[in-house]
């Protein structure tokens, strides 16, 4: 035999003569027939064999759980609408067809509704004058455009009170007044401090003016602001104002007339045949219906953006649609027009201290101002 150990040749199975070694203490045979040691590590294998299998198992049953599951609901719709019908796939196709024909048909919807708020876009104007801008609509191919009187006032002492009275601009001025106070304590501060520094006669006589000129400011800042305002919207009225087309056609010099107790002013365009957004029936919106608005909020130019009909408040000559689609400064005299592309209102204002809430003037009144004799 050969001895485990050594490799001696002998015929004693019980003890190597060569090496001493006794046979009974060695591993058996099978041990040192395993291989090497570094193939060990190839044990792992089947393991991540099994979790792969495994895995694939566990997906393939989820696969055909998800795929039973998402079948059974139109069989049992099928049989639900029709309990004399068997569980067959036919009925599940037909009800899966009718989405498909109906689809063609809510496409075309759409598409005429994007076509008609378009028109109506195109149909809006953007009005700018010396002091402000806003937006307007054609309401007639005689080339009429409807606006927001506050939009193209010449009044410059209404313009000026409703400025410096707005609670937004009244924050501002206050601002404005802080910081001018603190600007004429920091010269003052520096004028004492120049006092006694030779050869600074001409800078400190410099200051002083400077923070009297200050002080001047500060006596009656809303009223110099409003001066201001005044003297912009007179020459306003003078010259005029501008109005542009969607596609970059320019009035200037434009005057308007306007109503007696609305919001409203009219002008027409030196021009025939415009493209112009057709009156609709306020009076017939639905609580929830879509709406949309267009115009120029913060002079970025033909905005289009949506909301809701929310209802309508007061009555009578007062009477306003609310809305949640936004209404910004340079919204005003912009159209509210429906999905159809038809002008229900005049965007007009916003409720202060509150979000998405605006106001428009029924189109209706624009037919009822009896000085714009605009037939409907």
């Amino acid at each position: 035999m050969t001895c485990p150990k050594c490799g001696h040749q002998q015929h004693n199975p019980v003890k190597c003569e060569a090496c001493g070694v006794y046979f009974a203490k060695l591993p058996p045979a099978p041990a040192r027939n395993a291989g090497p040691a570094h193939r060990r590590p190839q044990s792992e294998e089947p393991g991540l064999g099994f979790g792969a299998v495994a895995l694939t198992a566990v997906l393939a049953g989820l696969l055909v759980f998800i795929v039973m599951r998402e079948r059974t609901p139109a069989r049992t719709t099928s049989a639900a609408k029709n309990p004399s019908v068997p569980l067959t796939v036919a009925p599940a196709t037909t009800n899966a067809a009718a989405p498909a024909a109906a689809e063609p048909a809510a496409v075309g919807a759409a598409s005429n509704a994007r076509k008609a708020i378009e028109a109506a876009r195109s149909a809006t104007v953007f009005v700018k004058s010396d002091w402000g801008f806003g937006s307007g609509f054609i309401i007639d191919e005689d080339c009429h455009v409807i606006t927001n009187r506050h939009v193209v006032e010449t009044d410059g002492g209404r313009v000026a009170d409703r400025f410096v009275q707005d609670p937004d601009n009244r924050a501002r001025i206050t601002s404005a007044q802080q910081q001018l106070e603190a600007e004429i304590d920091r010269e003052q501060q520096l004028r004492r401090a120049m006092v006694d520094q030779p050869g600074t006669n001409s800078e400190r006589l410099q200051l002083e003016q400077q923070i009297e000129s200050m002080q001047h400011q500060l006596s009656d800042l809303p009223g110099q602001i409003g001066d201001s305002i005044r003297s912009k919207v007179a020459a306003s009225g003078r010259t005029g104002f501008k109005v542009t087309l969607i596609d970059g056609t320019e009035f200037d010099g434009l005057h308007a007339e306007y109503a007696r107790d609305r919001d409203l002013a009219l002008l027409k365009l030196p021009s025939s045949h415009c493209a112009h957004v057709s009156a609709g029936n306020s009076r017939q919106l639905a609580v929830g219906e879509r709406l949309y608005t267009v115009g120029n909020p913060s002079g970025l130019a033909y905005s289009v953006t949506s909301g809701v009909f929310s209802g309508e408040r007061g009555e009578g000559s007062e009477r306003m649609l609310q809305t949640d689609a936004p209404i910004n400064p340079g919204n005003s005299g912009g159209p509210l027009i429906t999905e159809d592309g038809r002008v229900v209102g005049i965007n007009t204002l916003v409720l202060r201290g509150a979000q998405g809430i605006g106001f428009a003037i029924p189109i209706e009144a624009v037919f009822e101002e009896s000085s714009f004799r605009l037939a409907r």
